[in-house]
C-alpha cells in the first residue's frame, strides 16, 4: 500500500492506494498551517510501504518545503520532515506535477508527452516530456500559472507578481479581476464574491459578465498556447473544479489556440481521478518513481 497525501490550498486529502491504483481508504481535513504534520498524526497505525506527497507550491524540492504559497494558510511549511518517523521511502512533488505523473502512470493515455492543467482555486501545470517528469532546478519548472500574460501591471497575483495567468484566471482571483476588467472598459461590475458568482451571471446573460468570460477564455487560450510552446504535449489533461464545471469554456479556449500559436494543438481530455487527482499522482510517484526526482535526493527515509 502507498500512503498518498494531497496538500491543497483548502483541503488536505490522505489516501491509501494499492499499487494497481485502487483506493482502499480516504480521509480529508481543512488545510492548516502544518498540514503534513497533521496528516502524519492522522495515519498513525496505518500500514503502508511508501509515501507520496503532492503539494501546492512553489517549493524547494531539495529541502522538501513549500516556500511561498500564495493561497494556503501558511506560506511556508515542511513536506518531508514530519514523515521521516515512519521510516518509509518518501517522494514529493508539486501538486500539478504529481497529477501529471499520475495521469501518465495510471491514466492509460498511451503517450510519452502529456501536460496537466488545473483550473481551480489556483491555476497550475505539470508536464511529462518524452517520458520524463519535468522538474527544473528547484522543482518549479511547471509553474506556468505564473507565466506573465498581461504586462500592463495592474493585475497582481497572490504571489506578488504582476500580470500572471493565475491572477486573471485562477478561481481565487476571478472576482477581483472581474472588477479590474470592467473598470478598464469604464463599466460597473455587478457585485460578486466568488468565481461561481461570475459564471452564474454569465450563464444568466449579464452583459459585463459575458464580456469578461469571453476575455477569460482568451486568457486561457493564451495560457494553453504557452503550455503547447513549452512542452509540445500530445494530450492536455485538464482538471479542477472550475474547468470541470465549465467544460464548454475549456473547449472554447482550445478552439482559439490558432490565434496564439502555429503549433499542433494537443488533444483535450478531462482528468480521470476527480477530487483524488493529486493524491493519485502522489501515489504514482511512489508506484513508479520518476528518474528526475533522484537528483533531488529522493526517496527520503
Amino acid at each position: 500500500m502507498i500512503l498518498a497525501i494531497d496538500v491543497g490550498a483548502t483541503w488536505t486529502r490522505v489516501l491509501l492506494v494499492s499499487r494497481d491504483g485502487r483506493v482502499e481508504r480516504r480521509e480529508k481535513f481543512r488545510t492548516d498551517e502544518s498540514p503534513v504534520e497533521k496528516a502524519a498524526r492522522l495515519v498513525e497505525g496505518w500500514e503502508f510501504e511508501a509515501i507520496g506527497v503532492g503539494s501546492i507550491g512553489p517549493m524547494d524540492l531539495r529541502r522538501g518545503w513549500v516556500t511561498a504559497s500564495p493561497n494556503s494558510p501558511s506560506k511556508s511549511f515542511p513536506l518531508v520532515e514530519p514523515l521521516l518517523k515512519f521510516k518509509r521511502p518518501v517522494y514529493v512533488a508539486n501538486d500539478c506535477v504529481a497529477a501529471a505523473w499520475g495521469e501518465y502512470v495510471l491514466g492509460g493515455w498511451g503517450v510519452d508527452n502529456l501536460a496537466y492543467l488545473t483550473l481551480s482555486t489556483g491555476l497550475g501545470v505539470g508536464a511529462v516530456v518524452n517520458g520524463h517528469l519535468i522538474l527544473g532546478k528547484e522543482g518549479n519548472a511547471h509553474e506556468l500559472g505564473h507565466a506573465v500574460l498581461d504586462v500592463r501591471g495592474d493585475v497582481k497575483c497572490g504571489c506578488g507578481g504582476l500580470g500572471h495567468w493565475e491572477a486573471m484566471a485562477g478561481g481565487a482571483n476571478i472576482p477581483s479581476y472581474f472588477r479590474v476588467f470592467a473598470a478598464r472598459l469604464g463599466l460597473r461590475a455587478p457585485e460578486v464574491r466568488t468565481a461561481e458568482d461570475v459564471f452564474k451571471l454569465y450563464r444568466e446573460g449579464d452583459r459585463v459578465a459575458q464580456m469578461f468570460v469571453d476575455h477569460w477564455v482568451d486568457v486561457n487560450a493564451a495560457g494553453i498556447a504557452t503550455i503547447t510552446a513549452a512542452y509540445d504535449p500530445e494530450v492536455l489533461v485538464v482538471g479542477g473544479s472550475i474547468a470541470l464545471n465549465h467544460w464548454d469554456l475549456v473547449e472554447a479556449a482550445v478552439d482559439r489556440l490558432k490565434k496564439y500559436t502555429p503549433l499542433t494543438p494537443p488533444a483535450l481530455e478531462k482528468a480521470k481521478f476527480g477530487d483524488d487527482e493529486v493524491a493519485m499522482g502522489a501515489a504514482a510517484l511512489a508506484i513508479r518513481p520518476p528518474d528526475t526526482l533522484k537528483k533531488f535526493g529522493y526517496p527520503r527515509f
